[in-house]
């Protein structure tokens, strides 16, 4: 099974995508927020439409560039919208949070980062509650925000940017993969502990992540150009 994730979409489609996607086997795409520009929001209904008449799958969450209502226009699309939720696909477990830590421009999707650790720690708490350990899985934790202190959160002077909510998060339940967005410039594969952190950067600048996952839960991961 691959899965496809791009992020930071802001408003703009894109032809390699659309190009990419109808001449690759790809399962499931994952949209890692703020597909819009702070609206409109009927964007969201005419961006994912496109990737459905790829015979793809959707979910999605926010990012802080969305404005209030992306969620019902994600669902509305018929996607997906994994804000704040938990599903099984396939051989994975998807757990998603939207939205991002404060940033110096005072965008609608923030959030303090106390809050953030407290609604992914009690998704991570529902995933172990449900999970059978017999059974070989992928775990993909999809955030707006990239975890503190890693590559995928290092603007362009070099501060790191990143939630401490998601980085607390992820040292505590090491899920197998992040996959986040938010910092444009961060494109990155890291790592935290034993969990891998994947930023595939704006999709203006035409890059995705690549998850390609075998029948035994065994992952590859890599940045793909579009």
């Amino acid at each position: 099974m691959k899965i496809l994730a791009v992020s930071d979409i802001h408003g703009k489609k894109s032809e390699n995508l659309i190009n990419y996607l109808k001449k690759e086997d790809i399962s499931l795409v994952l949209l890692a927020g703020d597909i819009t520009n702070f609206g409109p929001l009927e964007f969201v209904d005419e961006f994912i439409n496109e990737l459905f008449d790829c015979d793809v799958d959707v979910f999605a969450i926010p990012g802080n560039c969305d404005p209030a209502g992306i969620c019902n226009a994600i669902k509305d699309s018929g996607a997906l919208c994994l804000h704040n939720q938990l599903i099984g696909y396939e051989n994975t477990i998807i757990l998603g949070y939207g939205g991002s830590n404060p940033t110096p421009f005072n965008t609608p999707g923030e959030t303090s980062d106390d809050n953030i650790y407290a609604k992914v720690y009690e998704l991570f708490a529902e995933y172990e509650y449900i999970v059978d350990e017999k059974v070989p899985r992928v775990t993909i934790l999809l955030t707006h925000a990239p975890p503190y202190n890693t590559e995928a959160d290092t603007i362009e002077n070099g501060t790191h940017v990143g939630s401490q909510g998601i980085k607390k998060s992820i040292h505590e339940f090491q899920p197998t993969i992040n996959i986040c967005g938010h910092v444009h410039e961060a494109r990155s594969i890291d790592q935290v502990g034993r969990t891998i952190v994947a930023n595939p950067g704006m999709l203006e600048d035409n890059h995705a992540i690549l998850l390609d996952i075998d029948e035994n839960a065994k992952l590859d991961v890599s940045i793909i150009e579009l």
